[in-house]
């Protein structure tokens, strides 16, 4: 044997794995298909790298849902939010919490969280091979892998898949992970975009690219039925909306897989619908007229969004608003529908929704059922969670989970 650990992908799991078999003496060699590491861990969190968020593991695996909650609990629970600040802080990277309890490093770069890692792989001497796109991966009968790349050929005693999921393929991740696993005997569950914006019938919105609703909530709602409801501003697009209760929105659709859905924004939630037509009747204008300056205090929204807000979705003009129309008005920014066309594409999701199936690795250990010596971690398997730093949590902790099982 070449190795006694193959680790295939330089993401943010593969990187993880990387250091923490390093650590625990494991002889290991890290291969990654581009010309550098990391490539997606640099554009998270707007190019901050949102690293976690510091809440307790039981309300992050609620968070997470079923059946992501139930396979992850083992890896959570032993490195969770705290265990992960830590992990940083041990290495000489300072970590920031912001009142909505995301974290980041306190530089705000991503660019210092690949450099933390790339940093420790140097120091504990671990090998890194670039530009080493792997073609396949074969189980020895002898024991152990024999890991085939275009210009070279290893042999180890387990091997490590953590090439991520399919979405940004420009940063490596191109499903080649989810190919080996099919070819080793797993299932892998279809891809579907997570954690993406939408397309909407409301096309008026399109004028209003960069506008938000901030705190808003969304509700998603099948027919008469509600499904979940997601908060947080809603964003505005030129295709569409997004913002991170829109985006929670679709992972929530893709995982379920919802059929004829529509959402109702509630654009003022902290207020009751009788609190906020008192709130718009208060200070009336001219004679009997809700003054604009109250509306966009109430809302949020700008001049030009309100125009159009009332325009379309109350159908008339905000000067035409008498205190008999409070009530409907009221109703309506509470109750906003809109109409998604459908999700952006994959291409364009921050995590893929499907993987390989969890039914065929023990959360114990990542480990393959069917293939012993095999390992997974990451977003190459049927894994996703919300925005806000869970992604990251999720990978960095099934590849501990991974090593530490070795």
């Amino acid at each position: 044997m070449n190795t006694d650990f193959l680790i295939i992908g330089a993401g943010a799991s593969g990187l993880m794995a990387a250091v923490a078999a390093a650590e625990k003496n494991c002889r290991a060699v890290l291969l990654e298909r581009r010309h550098q590491p990391g490539r997606k861990l640099l554009m998270c969190g707007n190019n901050r790298c949102n690293i976690t968020s510091a809440i307790p593991v039981s309300d992050m695996l609620n968070d997470f849902g079923e059946p992501v909650a139930s396979f992850l609990r083992p890896s959570l629970q032993v490195f969770g939010p705290k265990e992960l600040i830590a992990w940083f802080r041990k290495r000489q990277l300072p970590t920031v919490t912001h009142k909505d309890n995301r974290v980041f490093p306190a530089s705000e770069k991503a660019a210092d969280v690949l450099h933390c890692f790339t940093d420790q792989l140097r120091r504990v001497q671990a090998p890194v091979v670039y530009n080493c796109a792997v073609t396949g991966i074969q189980k020895l009968t002898s024991g152990g892998f024999r890991v085939v790349a275009d210009n070279l050929c290893l042999e180890s005693r387990c091997v490590l898949i953590a090439t991520g999921g399919v979405s940004y393929p420009k940063t490596g991740s191109v499903g080649d992970g989810q190919k080996f696993a099919t070819a080793l005997g797993h299932k892998v569950m279809p891809y579907r975009p997570g954690l993406v914006g939408f397309e909407v019938r409301e096309t008026w919105l399109n004028r209003h690219a960069d506008a938000a609703f901030p705190g808003a909530e969304v509700r998603i709602v099948c027919g008469d039925r509600e499904e979940a409801r997601t908060f947080g501003e809603v964003l505005v697009t030129k295709w569409g909306v997004s913002g991170p209760s829109i985006v929670n929105a679709s992972r929530i659709i893709a995982r379920r897989n919802l059929r004829g859905y529509h959402f109702v924004v509630d654009v003022c939630p902290a207020l009751t619908e009788a609190a906020l037509e008192q709130r718009l009747g208060e200070r009336m204008g001219g004679p009997g007229r809700v003054k604009i300056r109250t509306l966009l205090e109430v809302t949020g929204m700008t001049p030009s969004v309100m125009n159009d807000f009332v325009r379309h979705v109350f159908k008339c003009s905000p000067e035409q608003i008498t205190r008999a129309g409070l009530p409907a008005l009221a109703h309506a920014l509470k109750h906003w529908e809109l109409h998604p066309t459908g999700p952006r594409p994959l291409k364009e999701a921050m995590v893929t929704v499907g993987g390989v199936s969890l039914d065929a690795v023990n959360p114990e250990s990542m480990e393959s059922r069917h293939v012993p010596g095999l390992y997974f971690a990451g977003e190459v398997l049927d894994i996703d969670g919300p925005t806000g730093g869970y992604n990251l949590q999720a990978a960095f902790a099934t590849a501990q989970r991974a090593v530490h099982s070795l």
